[in-house]
């Protein structure tokens, strides 16, 4: 299939359809995390009088469908089974063969191989795939993405990161990659500072004087728990009115437990929340976001900090490096550099005005430069490239 960038730059472009055009996205699973929720954000906010989208989880029904065809958009959710992937595959193009769209936009590295290995058996439409993360555990994720990549178009890129990763260590031609970072909704965040439905420190056991920190997210490898554990010793060994709040669940948790248990500087002043489903609100009561990652694509939870306002110390990965500016909106630190990530925290702790100011920048950040109109403007831009459409204004609401 043609590059992305010798498409979009040969492509002579006419004029759109009368009718709105038949696309699929298509993805792993549509359970709640970071890519299914931005592709479930792409459908809702897709302009329907020019697109005319249905979403595909090669899994079973997951919590982001009910919202998906709530709004009217078909939603079909395979359940697919990974260890029949010849069956999957011809399932799949079933479906793509009855709605026929023109152009399949995937998410995530089944759906992407998935889609791929369909497409000639559905009409050979346009197929670009999502690359979500810089996968440095599953190497053979990067063997069949390679391998498989002729058979697409190209792939966004969630960051500059990523793409970067995906050229210097997947092997991919940079003629197959594009860069469109996620896009949030602060509306969530702003609900959030209502007193009905904001948090009280005294609920979380936490004084109302004490400068909390958060982190979010799974409890994994990838999001450095142990370096976060041993920064969390040095910060409660140098301040006495700092406390920690993990939210959170994985295949950690039990380690997790039995550290808070047995190492006695973090057992007054770090919590585990366990899985929440009111980070809005807690993130609205905390005054700093620490992301501790050894490696990203683009943190959804880094944009949801910046967006209630929190200044970030974040390690200087995928994604992370292209939302937080140090000096402006947070601080950047090594991976696996436990000391310098306690040192960015400290800071933080003893210039909390300072700290605030951070915050609001980083607010600022996320409405100027990562907001889902923006996103959702960018994906239908290089659609319409693809498909040969002049550019169009954005439609009026």
């Amino acid at each position: 299939m043609q590059s992305l960038t010798r498409r979009l730059e040969s492509a002579r472009l006419g004029p759109r359809p009368a009718h709105p055009v038949p696309i699929a996205l298509a993805i792993t699973d549509l359970d709640v995390g970071g890519a299914e929720r931005a592709l479930v954000n792409l459908a809702l906010r897709l302009d329907r009088r020019r697109w005319a989208p249905v979403v595909i989880g090669l899994s079973g029904d997951g919590a982001l469908a009910e919202p998906v065809r709530t709004a009217g958009i078909p939603c079909e959710c395979l359940g697919l089974d990974r260890r029949r992937p010849l069956r999957g595959v011809a399932r799949l193009a079933s479906v793509l063969r009855r709605y026929r769209p023109v152009l399949v936009q995937s998410f995530m590295f089944h759906a992407n191989l998935a889609v791929r290995l369909a497409s000639p058996w559905a009409g050979r439409p346009w197929v670009v795939g999502g690359l979500r993360v810089a996968e440095r555990e599953k190497r053979w994720h990067l063997t069949l993405d390679r391998l498989t990549s002729r058979l697409a178009s190209g792939s966004v890129c969630v960051s500059e990161g990523v793409a970067r990763f995906s050229r210097e260590v997947g092997g991919l031609d940079p003629d197959r990659l594009t860069v469109i970072p996620n896009g949030i909704d602060p509306a969530p965040f702003d609900a959030a500072s209502t007193t009905s439905i904001s948090i009280s420190r005294a609920s979380l056991g936490v004084p109302d004087h004490a400068f909390l920190a958060l982190t979010v997210g799974r409890l994994d490898t990838q999001k450095g728990l142990p370096d976060l554990l041993s920064a969390a010793e040095q910060v409660a060994s140098a301040r006495a009115n700092w406390r920690l709040a993990i939210v959170g669940d994985g295949p950690h948790r039990e380690w997790l437990a039995e550290q808070l248990a047995t190492r006695p500087r973090l057992a007054d002043r770090v919590q585990w929340l366990g899985q929440r489903t009111d980070v809005p609100g807690l993130m609205r009561s905390a005054d700093l976001l620490v992301h501790p990652a050894l490696w990203e694509g683009m943190p959804n939870v880094v944009l949801e900090g910046m967006a209630a306002g929190l200044p970030v110390v974040a390690t200087a990965v995928e994604g992370s490096e292209d939302l937080v500016a140090p000096g402006r909106t947070g601080w950047l630190v090594p991976p696996r550099d436990p000391s310098r990530l306690a040192r960015a925290i400290i800071e933080a702790v003893d210039d909390p005005e300072h700290a605030r100011a951070l915050g609001r920048e980083g607010r600022a950040r996320v409405e100027a430069e990562f907001s889902i109109a923006r996103a959702v403007a960018r994906y239908e831009a290089l659609w319409s490239g693809l498909l040969g459409y002049e550019a169009v204004a954005p439609a009026d609401d």
